[in-house]
């Protein structure tokens, strides 16, 4: 059960980590555009509409693949339990 907690937690720390750096990386480079603030499209200026429609996407594909290998590696363990019995 140990091996499971570790794995998971493992798991988790790379997601979140990959997950902070990827919208850091996001948000970077919306910043070091210059004139996206002055552009608009619909009266909404186009770095907030990057935002609104570029992280959303991010989150639900992180967590999409988190709840996979999470799956993943819940399944392998009750492969082990299994052959171990």
């Amino acid at each position: 059960m140990r091996s499971l907690i570790r794995s998971q937690l493992r798991l988790g720390l790379v997601f979140a980590g990959g997950f902070c750096l990827a919208t850091a990386l996001f948000v970077a480079a919306i910043v070091l555009v210059p004139g996206l603030d002055e552009q608009f499209v619909a009266g909404v200026p186009v770095a907030w509409l990057l935002l609104a429609f570029g992280l959303y996407p991010l989150v639900i594909t992180v967590g999409v693949l988190y709840a996979r290998a999470a799956a993943r590696n819940e399944a392998r363990f009750r492969q082990l339990a299994e052959d171990e019995t």
